[in-house]
This record gives structure tokens, sequence and C-alpha cells, in this order.
């Protein structure tokens, strides 16, 4: 028997609120009224589930979430559920088995690949013995180029085969992690360990009998004949360990390792000059010197380079990181600002600038090499769409810390920088966390990854995000909700947060909701002196709800308040439509007149003058008020002496206020500018639309009968010529009758006689 629909969706928006407030109790009287109703629906098995786990109540989470599972095998978040659920009730193995199943659902969404590298990370950690998660694992970081990490999962498989007693293919997996890194000692030292160490049998012998001696059959074993994966286009496989200065420093040994100093290069007189052969020798001492970590020695052997007036980065970046090793942070930071400049140097003397200042009390001058740090990164993620928009956010994110006067606040956010960027396999994590609030912001204003680093636990608050996405594609909306939820209970400010649950009440159909959403987040952005931010995020409101006027009202006072005058009045204009459109005239007039107000602050001042102005004028005339409709359009001729529909909108008011010669004048005047711009088409159009609204008006069909003679129409010159002359005589106007007579006659119709009789009838008369 088919379930109440009513009731079920009752249920379900009360589970939904309850759940917000985190009455996790009452969200399971709620979930299972739902599924009272409709036991197989996938959207309440899963909140039944995730309420369930809140309360760490995870045998019951397992069986909801895996009765939602075995209703749509196929789909990944559902599994990842039931793995965490797995997991937390101390069944690691199958647990891992079940985070790979959902990695491989993952992997057959190419834009969700972020999330299957997910899983076989948790895999891995659940059971860390799986030899398919860490091959996974390793496969993904060589092809991300990630080559430390790659070797890492290498050695980790090897001590998983040699365990199972398999040392062929763990001495196969060490000679692909020494490929990958010819100079890595761990991998060396492993290979060597396995190929002669007499302790092998022994371990195999020992090996924990939970740990399968053969290799799973359905896993391609990654060896050194298999794994020949390609990086991306334009990289070259390097380690990527540590922190940007870290790098940096491997990247300026490298360059001085296979430097060859210039000519030019060398100092300007002769007497300081060194051969090549000296210049080579003084390089590889100071290189040898810093490797072996005699500072003192690497200082003066760079400063000898230098003194040979060499001025690479590289030498400057090295000299500095050896004077802050031996705490001289303002001869560090002169070395490192002459680096600064050097693409391949930016990123890595910015962070030790940054480290300098902060060292030397600076801290002002820390955070904003720290900013210019996230911004290089941020921006070499971003999509080229959005560059410059971060950019902006960039540059004002140091004054906005600044301003604010809140040091800790500043505090707090630089250290989490450092902190993130001395983590092995940060870029992964950035490209993972852009991935993640792109898709977020895709009919919206870009969020930078400073913002989220001021979030604790940051990486997984923008899973659950990723998760709610996912559950948004898959119909499971009030799943989203609840997941957005938990994650606001961390994270109650992190405001992407909140743009998720506007994303799923659009889904929803709720678009009253995500609207009110949008503009309480734009709100606050606001406050936190995001103005562009803000911006973005009023105008896709405003595209929800065009007719909301009090979102475009705080989107015109935002605009303003920060100079983007245009922008406002633009606005303005689409404000008083609004008004207009809903007939509240008076609300409309009072928006233009606000409008016309501003427009002397931009720089098209007429422009906008004219363009409000007619706007004006439409409202006067839709009320019939003719007087102050007149003087509208007067001003707007005065303004724009060629502007057509100002000049016709008086003809016409004009006429009605009985006014005819001031009509015809502004009728010449119009008639004037065509003549100068050569536009005879226009001309013959306006005159014959004036005609035909007053027909029995004689100076128009004069100056319409005049234009086509001049053209050489005679045919139709002769038409209305003959209609004027049957008006002149009706208007008594018997002289100028004759001269439209002899007009017609010099132009010999087929009729002329007749012509010719009439005219000597009036003239006897």
């Amino acid at each position: 028997m088919a379930g109440n629909r009513k009731v079920f969706k009752e249920a379900m928006r009360a589970a939904a609120n309850v759940a917000w407030e985190g009455n996790w109790e009452e969200a399971i009287e709620a979930y299972q009224r739902a599924l009272s109703e409709f036991p197989d629906d996938i959207d309440a098995l899963t909140g039944l589930g995730m309420a369930y786990a809140s309360l760490g109540k995870s045998k019951k989470a397992l069986e909801a979430y895996e009765r939602a599972s075995n209703l749509e095998p196929d789909n990944p978040v559902l599994l990842e559920q039931v793995g965490k659920s797995l997991e937390e009730l101390g069944r690691p193995q199958e647990a891992a088995e079940t985070y790979l199943a959902c990695g491989r659902q993952y992997t057959k969404q190419d834009e969700a690949n972020h999330l299957a590298v997910a899983c076989w990370e948790k895999a891995a950690q659940a059971n860390p013995s799986s030899v398919e998660a860490h091959a996974s694992l390793l496969k993904h970081y060589q092809k991300r180029g990630r080559i430390s990490a790659a070797v890492d999962e290498c050695l980790t498989l090897a001590h998983i085969y040699r365990k199972q007693g398999r040392a062929d293919y763990a001495v196969r997996i060490c000679e692909h992690a020494v490929k990958l890194s010819p100079h890595n000692s761990e991998a060396l030292a492993t290979l060597d360990k396995l190929r002669y160490s007499e302790e092998d049998e022994r371990e195999r012998e020992e090996a924990p009998s939970e740990i399968p001696r053969e290799p799973p059959k359905d896993v391609e074993l990654p060896d050194a004949e298999t794994m020949d994966f390609a990086t991306y286009p334009g990289e070259e496989p390097a380690e990527q360990k540590g922190s940007p200065v870290e790098s940096t420093r491997r990247k300026a040994l490298t360059d001085l390792a296979e430097s060859v100093f210039e000519e030019e290069e060398a100092a300007a007189t002769k007497a300081e000059r060194l051969s090549k052969e000296a210049a080579d020798a003084l390089i590889s001492k100071a290189i040898d010197f810093q490797t072996r970590g005699d500072v003192e020695a690497a200082i003066a052997a760079y400063q000898k380079v230098l003194e040979t007036g060499a001025r690479r980065p590289a030498v400057h970046f090295n000299l500095g990181l050896l004077y802050q090793e031996n705490l001289r942070f303002n001869d560090a930071i002169e070395q490192f600002e002459r680096a600064v400049s050097h693409p391949d140097y930016k990123l890595g003397a910015h962070f030790a600038l940054g480290e300098c200042h902060r060292a030397r009390g600076r801290f002002d001058e820390a955070l904003e090499h720290f900013i210019e740090v996230l911004k290089i990164v941020d921006l070499a993620t971003v999509e080229r769409e959005h560059a410059d928009d971060l950019i902006n956010l960039y540059e004002h994110l140091t004054d906005g810390y600044l301003a604010k006067g809140d040091q800790d606040q500043a505090l707090e956010f630089a250290n989490s920088l450092v902190t993130f960027l001395n983590e092995q396999g940060w870029e992964d994590k950035v490209m993972l966390a852009r991935q993640r609030l792109d898709t977020l912001t895709q009919e919206g204003p870009v969020v930078t990854l400073a913002e989220a680093l001021t979030v604790p636990d940051s990486e997984r608050i923008l899973e659950s995000i990723a998760m709610s996405q996912e559950y948004v594609k898959r119909g499971m909306h009030y799943t989203a909700v609840e997941e957005c939820y938990l994650a606001l209970e961390s994270a109650y400010s992190y405001l992407p947060i909140h743009r998720q649950l506007a994303e799923v009440s659009l889904a929803m159909g709720r678009v009253t909701e995500a609207v009110k959403k949008l503009v309480v987040i734009a709100d606050a952005y606001q406050v936190r002196g995001s103005a562009r931010q803000a911006a973005a995020l009023y105008r896709q409101a405003l595209k929800l709800a065009p007719m909301d006027t009090a979102v475009r009202t705080k989107l015109i006072d935002l605009l303003i308040s920060h100079g983007e005058i245009d922008k406002a009045l633009s606005h303005y204009l689409i404000l008083a439509d609004s008004f207009y459109q809903l007939a509240q005239m008076d609300q409309a007039q009072e928006v233009y007149q606000e409008a016309l107000r501003l427009a002397p602050r931009v720089d098209q001042e007429r422009d906008w003058t004219v363009r409000i102005l007619h706007k004006i004028g439409d409202i006067s005339m839709q009320r019939v008020d003719w007087k102050r409709a007149v003087s509208v359009y007067e001003r707007i001729r005065d303004l724009s002496p060629s502007d057509e529909r100002a000049r016709l909108t008086l003809m016409e008011l004009y006429y009605r206020l009985d006014q005819p010669r001031k009509a015809v004048a502004e009728l010449d005047a119009l008639l004037k500018v065509y003549r100068e711009k050569d536009r005879s088409a226009r001309t013959f159009a306006v005159l014959n639309d004036v005609v035909d609204r007053w027909p029995e008006a004689i100076p128009l069909r004069a100056r319409l009968a005049q234009a086509y003679l001049n053209a050489g129409h005679t045919e139709e010159a002769l038409e209305h010529l003959d209609r004027l002359g049957d008006l002149q005589l009706d208007a008594g106007q018997e002289a100028q009758a004759r001269a439209t007579i002899r007009a017609i006659i010099a132009l010999q119709p087929p009729n002329v006689e007749e012509y010719e009789t009439l005219l000597q009838q009036i003239s006897e008369e």
C-alpha cells in the first residue's frame, strides 16, 4: 500500500528542523515516521543513519546506511558512510574494503576524483596493510608529480609485501622507488636490505596471520614496468616536501649546481673578474659548505660570489637562508628582497621574508608577505576568469586585518598559514580545497583559501561541503542539509557552509529561502569588509528574485559607499522599473529623483541625466501630467538637442496643449538634425508618422510634400500636394492653396487640365 506523501514530507521537514538544533533523538523519531510511510526512501535512511551516528550509536547508524546502500549499491556517498560506521565499530578490514569500493565508484566520475583519493587515504588508515589502497595512492601521487609521497607509498608497499613473504614484489617496488628518486637514502637502504639481508626469511615466518600471503588478484601490482605514468603537461616530477622555503632552497641549489657564469654577469671592472673555472669552483665551495651545514663558511663563500658581481637570485636566496639561520635577520631580509622579484623565487622569498619580519617583531610586514604567499599559491589554482576578483580580495585582506586592529586574529591566521605550508603534500591540499570551493561558487563570488585557513579543521569542513554537494547531485536534499549542519557545529561562522545551504534550498525549489540565505551571507561579508563578495552575493540573489526591491536597495547602498556610481545608477533604474511594474509610481518617481541627484558624480553625467529624465518623463506621461512632462522633455532637449524621442514627445505635448507653433518648431529642429547627418530615410519615416497621427495639420503635410519633392519622388509629392491643397481651401487659405496648385501644375500630372481649371476658378473667386 502506497505511503502518505504529505505525512512523509512533514516528517522529513520536521527532522531537518530539529537536526539543525542538534536534537538528534527527535530527528530519529521524525525519520522513523517518514520511513513508516516510505521504508525504502534513501534520503530518510541516510538522515536516520546520520542522526544515529551523531549520538554515537554506530551500530544503528550502520544498519540504516547499509539499508540505503543495498538500495543504491553504486552510490559512493552511501558506501563512504558505511565505511565510517564500520571503522567506528572496530571492523577495520571491512571498513577498508568499503572505502575502496567507494573509491572505485568515485573514479567513474571524473569530476569527483579528489573524493576517490580521500577514500583511498581512509582505507589505508583503517587497514594499513591494504595493498589496493596504497597502490591506488601510489598511482595518484606519481600522476600528480608528488614524488616524495609516491616513494613513501612504495616503501609502505615493500613492507607489506615483505610481511606477506613476497620478497620479489618488495624488491620490484623498491626498485621503482629508486627510479622515481635516485638519491633517496631510505629507498636505497631498503632495497639493499631486501636484496642482501639474511633476516628476510625469519620476517616472512613471523608475518601476522591476518595479512594475506598473496596479493589480491584484482589489484594491479605497481612495479617498475607497470608504473609508467605521465605527469601533467609541462611538469617534471620533483619532490614536493616541506614549506615553500624548502622547495625554493632545493631549486636554488640545483640552479647553482648547473650554472655557468656568463661574461656579462661579472663585475664591471676587469680586476674584479674571475675566470670561469675560478667562479665555478667558488660556487661549488659555497654549495658544499651549505649542504654540510657549515653556515659561516657558506656565508663567506657566497659573499665572495657576490663580490664577483654575480647577481643570481639563487645566490641571494641561499645567502638569505644562511643569514636567517645565523639570526642575522636584517641581512637576510636584504638578500630575500633581491630574490623576490624573480618568478622562480617569488614564493619562497615572500615566505622567508614573512618569517624574518616576524622574528624581528614587525608583524604588519610579516603579515603582508604571508598573505602574498597565499595569493601566489591560490592564483596558481583558480580559473583565469576569477583571477582579477581573487587578486582584489587579497589586496584588501591585509588592510582588513590591520584596520580591525585585531592582532590576535591576524596572528592566528599567520600561524595557520605557516603550519599549512609546512605540511607535506600541501600542494595537493590546495588543489583539493580549490576544487571544492570552485564547485560551491559557480554562480557566486570566488572564495579565497585565506578564508578557509581561518577555520579550525578546514579540511574536514571542506569535505563536508563536498559531501553535501554530492548528496544534492543524487537528490538526497535533506541529507545534504544535515551534512551542512554537522559542519556548522564546528565552524558556524564559515560562510561557504551557509552558501551550500542556500544551494540545497535552491535545488529543493525553495527559492525564497535561498534568496534569504544569500542576503544574510552577503550582509555578513559586508560587515567583515568584503564588499566585492557581498555585492556578488546580492547580485546572485537578484538573479533569483529580480523584483526584490529590498535586496536591490542593499546592493545600491553598497555600490555607492564604495564609489561604484555607474553600477549603482544601473541598479537604481532597475529598482525604479520594478516599482513601476508594481504600479507604485510614487516610489518609482522617488528612486529616479535619487538617481538624478547621483548622476553628477559620474563621468558620463549628461548621458545618465538624459536617461533618467526620460524615465521621469514617462511617469509624467502615464499620469497625464502634461505640463510637468513638458518641463522634463524641454530639459532633455536642452541637454541633448539631437534626442529624437524628446523632440517628438515635445511635439506631441505641444499639440495636446494647443501650441502648434512650438510643435512644428520641434519638428523643424529635428528635420535639420536629419539633414546634417544625411538621414533621409529617417526623415520620411518620421514625417509619414506625424502626418498619420495629425492628418489635418497643414504644416506637417506641407513638410512631407516638400521632402518628397526634394527627393524627386514626384508621385508621392503629387499625392500629398493634392491633399494639402484641399486642407488649405477648407481652412480658407486661398493664397496658399493657389501656390500649392501651381506647384502641382509645374509637375505636369496626367490630369493637369483639371488643376489649371481649378486654379482659374479660385483666382476668379
